[in-house]
């Protein structure tokens, strides 16, 4: 409820209200108006801001109270709870411990920057990015949806970049993938060793360029071997400490049907008929009751976190370098565009949003073939 009083010639409004989150009893007063109706106009703006937002003070909010807020009310119900489940950890772990008990006013770029500068510190590029995205979006809120900000002080910062070349992937060579797959095969007295799945899984990856989420939630139902290609509409999520889900691809991209080649088809067909035999052969290897083509020993998705692993283990096996299971996916594409597919084929193979993706992230092999392209020109002029 407002209350008004005139000091000297000008009129204030002073508001009471009560915390969202303290529960406690709080004020705002603004003074300066020259008739009271027009310290009532500013007094109404004023209590709608408090009821729609919770926030009150331009800037006097407390960083953890806001951010709380801003979480709960507008990430949540907007985005993937995987996305939410990242930003949320973010903000707890990385923003709040630094910068919670600071007022949303005080928040200095000089300060923010040498804060950003410290994280690169211990984190990589993107994770920084990532964290700095997610603190300067909520103060964009601030400025544009709470009106709560005049500016955001945050836009515009710089990260350090890594010493890495920016761009660059890692991936097998034909040799070290060979080499790979060939050590993925079971090993003489592993415990199912009569199980092809993971060398059906990472061959599958490495001649489609599939995100390992994706080829992990696919089921029979999604290959058509009349046909000869595989259809991509989901993904599996495997949430840190909690119940992994199936959720829609990437982006809508990502949505698509991948051509198979014969050998990959071969494989597959090869690989269901062995599925059946393992659940045959083993008494603890049960059967996956949602017709999945990849699945542990209870019929349960594959977790990511073991695959994972396996991987590191046959890299070292095979006496290549020990990378990631995305890798397979940046060996499909770099060895699709060495053998001279289309830029724009392999976009669309991949499930990128534009070509300029592919392009920018395969920068030097791009580079590269212009390069030898130019060479034949140059060759071709000369005769």
């Amino acid at each position: 409820m407002a209350s008004f009083r005139k000091r000297g010639a000008k009129w204030e409004y002073r508001i009471v209200y009560i915390d969202r989150q303290t529960r406690k009893q709080k004020e705002k007063s603004k003074g300066g108006f020259p008739t009271k109706r027009e310290a009532q106009i500013a007094a109404g703006e004023e209590e709608a801001k408090i009821r729609h937002f919770g926030f009150s003070e331009n800037g006097e909010e407390q960083i953890d109270h806001f951010f709380k807020e801003w979480l709960e009310v507008y990430k949540r119900p907007n985005v993937k709870p995987i996305t939410y489940s990242v930003q949320e950890r973010n903000v707890r772990l990385n923003i709040l411990p630094r910068w919670g008990k600071y007022r949303l006013k005080e928040l200095s770029r000089n300060e923010y920057q040498r804060w950003i500068n410290e994280l690169r510190g211990h984190y990589s590029e993107g994770t920084v990015r990532r964290i700095h995205s997610i603190f300067s979006s909520a103060m964009t809120d601030a400025v544009h949806e709470f009106q709560i900000l005049r500016i955001n002080p945050i836009q515009k910062i710089k990260i350090p970049k890594d010493v890495e070349k920016s761009g660059s992937i890692s991936f097998f060579t034909r040799e070290q993938l060979n080499a790979f797959l060939e050590s993925t095969k079971p090993m003489k007295n592993s415990k199912y060793q009569h199980s092809i799945q993971h060398y059906a899984l990472f061959s599958l990856l490495s001649r489609t360029g599939l995100r390992i989420g994706e080829a992990l939630a696919l089921t029979w139902d999604d290959i058509n071997f009349e046909a000869g290609n595989l259809t991509v509409c989901k993904t599996l999520v495997y949430p840190l400490n909690s119940q992994p889900y199936i959720s829609t691809p990437k982006s809508k991209s990502s949505n698509r049907t991948v051509k198979l080649d014969d050998a990959t088809l071969k494989l597959m067909k090869r690989h269901r008929i062995n599925q059946k035999e393992v659940v045959l052969r083993y008494e603890n290897y049960k059967p996956s009751d949602q017709n999945l083509m990849f699945h542990q020993q209870d019929g349960r998705w594959l977790r990511t976190n073991v695959v994972r692993e396996y991987f590191k283990e046959v890299c070292k096996r095979a006496g290549v370098p020990v990378l990631s299971p995305h890798a397979l996916r940046h060996t499909h594409a770099v060895h699709l565009l060495e053998a001279g597919a289309n830029l724009k084929y392999v976009s669309e193979r991949l499930g990128h949003k534009s070509v300029k993706v592919t392009a920018d992230t395969y920068l030097h092999v791009t580079e590269k073939i212009e390069d030898d392209a130019l060479n034949l020109y140059a060759q071709y002029i000369e005769k």
